[in-house]
């Protein structure tokens, strides 16, 4: 069955919009999330769009955690975590938030995107930055791959100006080839049974790939060899590691095995001058490093906290000033019609201080046309809450103390 994650996002944002209320969206589309952000004019009709949508490809019928519905803060703030890498599989992974940044960029470039949208994600791509700039929760490789990379460095001190060899090339092999990017070995090793797998690996290292019967000469070359093969046997014994070593003089060599089953013998680790480690070794540097991710949620989840107080402040002051605007030219557009009739009142010889009193008690009659019907509305409707706002949004408490001074003065 078709679902909703094999559309494009190009395709969802275009459905998106044809949705009731919608006045922008944009689609943050990854390999394990689909997420649809909206901004309407009515919650309630784009909702009932969005349940359709949703529903044409994920029938309600199946595992109800699989979709969720979010508005408002809710919803910002999901984002801001999500940025934040919060939210990720991974805690506190680093390119959730150059995907959220690509899913805007696409949306503005489409125009999918107005004032509300970019400044909602504008903020969460700067809340993604200032979590991993404060905090250490995206430091710290927790995956196996990236332990490997990382224990090597830390038992060498650094990769740079290292030879590195590389046994195996199949996804385990690639992943710590990922992650040794950057790293600056001065020569990267690839070695496979399939040599045309080597060459493929070896290309995207900037490496040289190896025959694999040729893995002993290119061993007492190395610092550090990764085995990471999905072989069930043995691939490096004793029998192979003692006679790479005895050409290395002094200089030791680290082996990280990574693979399941175990593809390197435990004898090897008695050979003078090897280090060994294993999955035990690396599931432990990778524990140790999530348990510190864990511990910084707490600054994190505050500096969201923070930051989302700040815009829900910067998007009520985005509100006000739009209903401003509006008032504004509202009484702007009478303003300029009385005063036009005025204008040609004077033209015609009428006295200044006639049409000037006319004008101006016009004025403050049209002015306080709406807003005295709406007090009289409120009066007879027994409306406590807008008569207090009525004083307080016309200041009428000072008018009501300065009346109360001229009456004990006199």
């Amino acid at each position: 069955m078709e679902t909703i994650v094999s559309q494009s996002a190009d395709d969802l944002a275009e459905a998106l919009h044809d949705i009731g209320g919608v006045m922008e969206c944009v689609v943050l589309k990854t390999c394990n999330r689909l997420e649809l952000y909206t901004a309407t004019d009515d919650r309630e009709i784009t909702r009932t769009g969005l349940e359709q949508l949703v529903n044409k490809y994920v029938p309600f019928d199946c595992d109800r955690n699989l979709v969720q519905f979010l508005s408002g803060t809710d919803s910002i703030r999901h984002l801001m975590r999500v940025s934040s890498g919060l939210e990720s599989m991974m805690m506190g992974e680093d390119q959730i938030q150059s995907q959220v940044k690509e899913a805007f960029e696409n949306a503005e470039s489409k125009g999918t995107v107005g004032p509300t949208l970019s400044l909602v994600f504008r903020k969460a791509i700067s809340v993604g930055k200032k979590v991993r700039t404060i905090t250490r929760v995206n430091k710290g490789c927790v995956s196996i791959g990236s332990a490997a990379v990382e224990l090597a460095e830390k038992k060498l001190g650094s990769l740079r100006g290292k030879t590195v060899l590389i046994i195996g090339a199949g996804e385990m092999a690639t992943l710590i080839a990922k992650h040794l990017s950057g790293k600056g070995p001065d020569a990267v090793f690839v070695s496979n049974r399939t040599y045309a797998r080597a060459v493929e690996l070896a290309w995207v290292l900037n490496g040289k790939a190896i025959r694999f019967e040729s893995l002993e000469d290119f061993m007492a070359r190395s610092d550090v060899v990764l085995c990471a093969t999905s072989a069930n046997h043995m691939i490096l014994e004793r029998r192979h590691v003692e006679p790479a070593m005895s050409k290395r003089g002094e200089k030791r060599m680290m082996i990280i095995d990574v693979s399941f089953p175990r593809n390197v013998s435990q004898e090897v680790r008695d050979i003078p001058g090897v280090d060994l480690c294993d999955l035990s070794d690396l599931n432990e540097v990778a524990e140790e490093n999530l348990e510190r991710r864990r511990k910084e949620v707490f600054n994190a989840e505050r500096i969201v906290k923070d930051e989302l107080e700040l815009l829900n402040a910067r998007m009520e002051e985005m509100e006000a000033a739009d209903l401003i605007r509006t008032v504004h030219v509202k009484y702007q557009s009478i303003k300029k019609r009385e005063v036009g009739k005025a204008l040609n009142r004077l033209r015609s010889g009428e006295k200044a201080e006639v049409v000037m009193e006319d004008l101006a008690t016009v004025l403050v009659n049209r002015f306080l046309a709406d807003p005295t019907a709406a007090v009289k509305s409120a009066s007879r409707q027994g409306d406590g809450g807008l008569l207090r706002s009525t004083k307080e949004l016309f200041a009428l408490e000072e008018v009501g103390d300065v009346s109360a001074g001229k009456d004990e003065k006199a």
